[in-house]
């Protein structure tokens, strides 16, 4: 690793450890206060976005409650799965080349992952989940 590269990896550490830290105080304030942020689609539609049930499935996850996570969203496991394979992928490109870049196969794993999420958001309010 040359000298370039370790000073992109260390605003990587820097800015994960932020990242990090902003999550578990956000955990904290859920779990003393018993509710996490309101989705505002389904405050205004009364609809569930693809997105709604997240917090509560991130804190069972956090529980190792896998079947919890999964009652509260279904899709959170990919999503989270996903969100790790993004991060992993941009900060070694970043730390290797110096440029931000989604995915080597062009955009295709990032269309997928957003016509899976759209989907989910219109099958979970067909049939009421």
């Amino acid at each position: 690793m040359n000298r370039e590269q370790f000073t992109r990896f260390k605003r990587v550490v820097k800015k994960t450890a932020l990242f990090i830290i902003a999550g578990i105080l956000y955990a904290v304030i859920v779990r003393l206060l018993g509710r996490g942020i309101p989705c505002i689609f389904h405050e205004v539609t009364g609809l569930r976005c693809p997105g709604c049930g997240i917090t509560h499935s991130v804190m069972s996850i956090l529980a190792f409650d896998i079947a919890g996570a999964i009652q509260s969203n279904a899709l959170s496991v990919i999503i989270l799965l996903f969100i790790i394979w993004t991060f992993l992928y941009t900060s070694y490109h970043y730390i290797k080349t110096g440029i931000y870049r989604l995915s080597a196969g062009g955009a295709i794993p990032e269309i997928g992952f957003l016509v899976c999420f759209v989907l989910w958001g219109i099958i979970r309010n067909i049939i009421g989940i």
